[in-house]
This record gives structure tokens, sequence and C-alpha cells, in this order.
């Protein structure tokens, strides 16, 4: 299985095994130390005629020239302090003449201090001469800094982090780790066309890879030129499985690299979130070192200077659920057509499932945060504001004709049915678009975009560990952007992610749920999709009986509605959705509570509901959620 480029740095630290910690070098897995300019701490010499005092000044001042012309090679020792500066990155230098006691020592003795990036200090002893007397040049060696360095060796900075902190699930399974993968990168050569190179690198890379496109691995060769450009990433178990005969074609290389991934081999689209706040925490707890680095031709071993261990830290703990996520990606198996499931905990807004199939994963995130009309499930906030209002009831009778003009906007029903008069429920339930638009005439401007912002729906949240959007509702005037937004369609926009979190806060009573990923986390929410100020945090709830009312028409919708192929799922609520989309084929939606979990199921172009209905079941009626969902798979 390759590994998605998603969320994944360019570049990670080679794995190692020090201490249960990894030595990153110069490389840090959050962003590499640039060997930008020294910056130097402490006071110079008073300044003087002697070249000695003269030369430490200016290695105080980070004038490297100005220093080698006060030695008698100053070629050698600018370019070796020039080398220096990028081997210990943000590490400042002190250098004094004297021992570390305060004492001058003998006239050769010198300290130098480095102080590290997190403020912590490291001393070494060296010496310094001149070639005979006081105004000759200083005699250049390393060992000015240290007594172990010579001219092949130097000082390294490495920050020390502990890449083997995991990434635990609500069960406390492996959600994620850091895992060892194989690098495959090509560049053009004269032995093959970047043509046939890209055939010969699809047929070895087969047995891992089964759709790699030629075409664009040849344009990615023949754009990179002699650059070795990287193709792909593999896991141990299928890098071993074509590793030789990929080298055996001209022009590709490998290497070994450590990333955080996901332990099941599946992505998630909050995996770029949950490795960046894994990183953060790492930053947080990182020790460091600070070295002479070894010459393996005269026996020497590197000399540690200065040393701090990691701090410990707990796991990373998220809200999610392996088993919930797995079963997700297994509904979503053999879609061709971009497919989302998000699932959330009603009682606690944990995040348990985000998944998407690979279809989606070219768009981003678009199960988190991709903007979508929501069609007929957002009849859930149209019938909460009328109930809320009372403009209509429950068992009130309503119109359902097959075609009505409200406002100027004639709206249809799907496939044109015709329910002439019936109650609220039963128009609900069999989602009536004419009913709705009829509705939405009773309302005032700020009523639709209330209740969706009560339930979550154009709230924005900071979330760690979590990128989201909700979506977006407009306040309408009476006329055609009420009618068209009564049935989710126009400027209503939602992800599934906002839908599921819209099912979780009816879940919840009708109070709007906080959504989570990680234990412990406070998320807090922000603003609203309107005017500046407004969070929705503190939104009433919906009234009980409103929610009660909505639950039970959900409830239908299920057992002998527009999502009856679900009727044998105990306590199932749901909305069925169909999204138009100027001239493309419609969305399809499915979103509903079942037990503990909330989700939303949406696939792109189905063209009706039934699809994401179908695929929804396959989600429910899996093993995985027979104790979240309290039914047993089938």
């Amino acid at each position: 299985m390759s590994i998605p480029s998603r969320g994944t740095r360019s570049s990670s630290p080679v794995v190692g095994a020090r201490l249960g910690t990894v030595r990153a070098g110069r490389v840090s897995l959050a962003a590499s130390l640039t060997a930008g300019a020294l910056v130097l701490a402490g006071c110079s010499v008073p300044w003087s005629d002697s070249p000695t005092d003269e030369f430490i000044d200016l290695v105080n001042s980070g004038d490297w020239a100005g220093a080698a012309e006060h030695t008698d090679d100053p070629e050698a020792a600018e370019q070796y302090l020039t080398e220096l500066e990028g081997n210990i990155g943000e590490t400042t230098l002190h250098l004094d003449h004297g021992g570390d006691d305060g004492d001058d020592g003998d006239d050769t003795t010198t300290t130098a201090t480095w102080t590290v990036p997190s403020g912590d200090e490291a001393t070494s002893q060296g010496s310094l001469g001149t070639t005979d007397g006081d105004n000759d040049p200083v005699v250049w060696d390393p060992q000015i800094l240290a007594s172990a360095l010579t001219s092949q060796t130097s000082v390294s900075y490495s920050d020390d982090r502990a890449y083997d902190l995991p990434v635990l699930d609500a069960r406390n399974d492996t959600q994620m780790s850091w895992t060892t993968v194989t690098v495959f990168t090509a560049a053009t050569t004269e032995e093959i066309e970047p043509q046939e190179q890209a055939s010969a690198i699809a047929d070895a890379a087969r047995p891992a890879i089964d759709d790699l496109d030629t075409d664009s691995v040849a344009t990615q060769i023949t754009e990179a030129g002699e650059e070795a450009t990287t193709l792909f990433s593999l896991r141990p178990e299928d890098a071993g499985d074509v590793a030789d005969a990929l080298g055996a074609v001209p022009g590709v290389e490998s290497r070994e690299e450590g990333r955080l991934l996901s332990s099941s081999g599946t992505s998630s689209p909050v995996d770029g979130d949950l490795r960046a706040y894994w990183e953060q925490r790492l930053d947080d707890t990182a020790g460091w070192t600070l070295t002479t680095t070894a010459d393996e031709e005269q026996g020497l071993e590197g000399e540690v200077l200065g040393q701090e261990a990691p701090a410990e830290s707990e796991p990373v703990r998220t809200t999610m659920d392996m088993g919930i996520q797995a079963a997700a990606q297994r509904a979503m198996d053999g879609e061709d057509r971009a497919a989302s499931i998000v699932a959330i905990d009603p009682s606690t807004g944990g995040l348990l499932a985000s998944a998407q199939n690979s279809a989606a994963d070219g768009q981003g995130t678009p199960a988190m945060t991709g903007q979508f009309p929501p069609g007929s499930t957002f009849k859930t906030v149209t019938t909460a504001a009328a109930l809320g209002r009372g403009t209509v009831g429950p068992d009130d009778e309503v119109e359902c004709p097959a075609e009505v003009e409200v406002d100027g906007r004639v709206i249809p029903n799907d496939q044109d049915f015709d329910l002439g008069t019936v109650p609220m429920h039963t128009a609900f339930a069999e989602s009536c678009n004419t009913t709705q638009a009829l509705i939405s005439r009773d309302l005032e401007p700020s009523d639709m975009k209330d209740t969706a912002m009560q339930l979550g729906l154009g709230v924005d949240f900071d979330a760690p560990g979590m990128t989201s959007m909700t979506g977006s509702v407009p306040v309408t005037e009476p006329g055609a952007a009420r009618v068209e937004a009564a049935i989710g369609q126009g400027e209503v926009l939602s992800s599934p992610f906002g839908l599921a979190l819209m099912e979780a806060s009816v879940a919840n009573g009708g109070s709007m749920v906080t959504p989570s990923v990680i234990q412990g986390e406070e998320t807090t929410a922000t603003t609203g999709n309107g005017e500046d100020g407004e969070t929705g945090a503190e939104s009433e709830p919906l009234d009980s009986g409103v929610v009660d009312s909505l639950r039970s028409m959900m409830r239908e919708a299920v057992t002998s509605g527009t999502a009856s192929s679900l009727s044998d799922i105990d306590g199932l609520g749901g909305k069925t959705g169909t999204a138009e989309v100027g001239e493309g084929d419609a969305h399809g939606w499915f979103v509903g509570t079942v037990g503990d979990i909330a989700f939303c199921v949406f696939i792109e172009g189905a063209d009706s509901s039934s699809p994401a209905v179908e695929m929804a079941g396959d989600f429910l009626r899996d093993d995985a959620l027979a104790d979240v969902i309290g039914t047993s798979g089938s």
C-alpha cells in the first residue's frame, strides 16, 4: 500500500534507536533547522592589539572571515567556522580565554559556552596559541573550541524527540505510530526514455500499487530532469515486495524515512491535523544533544558536550474508534464516485470516524471541510424552525402537491410525486419539497440561520487536532432565496462533518454539541457564518417538544419513508437528501442517529439519495458498530 502524501512531510528524520528516541541531527520533524545566521551570546573582550583577543572578539561577533584573517590559515579557518554554523543551527557560541571555573589558566586555555535553543548551556575546553610572539597570527586548530575536535570533525546539535510516542484511539488501540517507510525516487537517465522508464516503474511496483499512472509518472520525471523526484512511499511489507524490481529500473533510487502513519493502513482526513498535533507535542517535550562528530578514519568517537533527555509524555489519545473508522472505510469499498462518512458521539461531541475514498482524497479533506448543498437533509432545520415558531405542528395537515410556486420560485417534488393533504410528519418522512417551500413562507428572515446555528451548522470551531468547516446558512428575506434555502439549495452549504454535527445536536436534546478529536483538549466555538461576534456558543437549545417531534419524524423516514430500506436497524432515525448541482448529477446524502452515534453519508454525483442510503446500511450493519448502536451486525 502506498503512503498518502497528504499531510506528510517531504523529509523526515532517519529512524534510529538511542534511549527510545531518534536523533534528528539538523533535521526537525516539525520544521528543518535552517542554517541561518549564528546568533551569538555574551559580551566581547575589550579591544586590544592582541591577535588572540581580536580573533576571539570576531568569533563572538560571528565574523568568520574577519576571525580567520587573524589565523595562520584563513581559508581553512573560515570554511570550518562557516560549516560549524550550519551544524549547530540556532545554538549560540561564546568563546572566552581561560578555564570554565573563571580562572585565566595558562595563556592557551579557552572555554566555549554553547547555548542551545532551549536556553540550556554546555561548555567545552580548548586551547589557543600563536605562531611565535604576541603579535603573530593565531595557530588555526579546531581544538580552539573543544579539545576533542579535529579538522575532520565538528560540533553538531540535535533535537531529541520521543518518536515512539503513540496516538491511541478511544479504546486505547494504536491509531497512529512512527513507522519506517521506503521512499522511491526517479531521475532522468541516458539509459532509458522517461515514458519507457515510467512503464518499467509501474510494472515493478504493481505488486504494491496496481493503478500507477504511467503518463503522470513520465511527466513528473521529465519535469524534474536530473533532479530526483519522489514518486511514492511504501510501508515495509509492501516495499519488500517491490524493492529489488524497482532498484533494477535505471534512474530509480530509494531511501528510508520515519513517518507517523495510521496503524490500520488506511488514512483519515484528520490524519494531517493529528500528525501536526503530535509533532507539536514532540516539540514541547524535546530534549537535545550537543556533541562532537566522529572521525572514523582516526578512530575517534563523538564526545557529548551536553544533553537533556526528552520529557516524558502521555500518549496522544483521540476520541476516534478505529473499529468504526474501518467500518466506514469498508462501506466505501468499490465506490468510484467521491464519498465520505463522518460519525460523531452525540453525548461527548467526540469524532468517532472520518473517512473518505480515494476519489475524494484528490479534493483534500471534503469529509471535514467540503462545502456542498445539503439538499433535503436541511429540511431538519427548516422543519425545526417552523415547529419552533409555532406556524406548523407535527400532526397538522399540510399540502404536498407535485409542484408549487412560492414567491416566484417553482419547486417540484422528486419525480413529481403528489401526496395531496397529509400530516406534517408524513410530508417530512416522504421528503416533500413542496411542503417545505410552503411552510418557509411563515418564517422570519433569520429563522433558518438561527436554528441551524443552534445545531452547530454554520458555527466555526477551533478544535486541537482537527480542521473543520461546518457550513453556511444565509439570512433570507421572502423570495426565491428563502424557498431554495428551505430545501437545502441556493446559498445553503454544508460539509459531511457539519451535517453529522447537526444530527449529533438533535440527538443531544437539541443542544449544540461541541466537537473534539483529542481527549482532554478544549474546543472553542469561534464565529458563525454571519456577523462578527456571532459564535453560536451561547445558543439556547431547541425546545424539547420540537426535538421530540423531529426525532419522531426522522424515525418515520426510516420505518416507512424515503429510507425504509434501513427499517431493520432498530432505533435508527434519519433524513435523505438529494442536492442539485448545476448541470451535473445531483449529490446524494443520508444523515441520521442511532444508539451512541450520529453520522452523515455523502456521495458526490450519485444522482439520488439511494446510493447514500445503501452505503449507510453497509456502514451501520458492520459488526464493528454492534456495541455502539446496540444491535448486531449482519
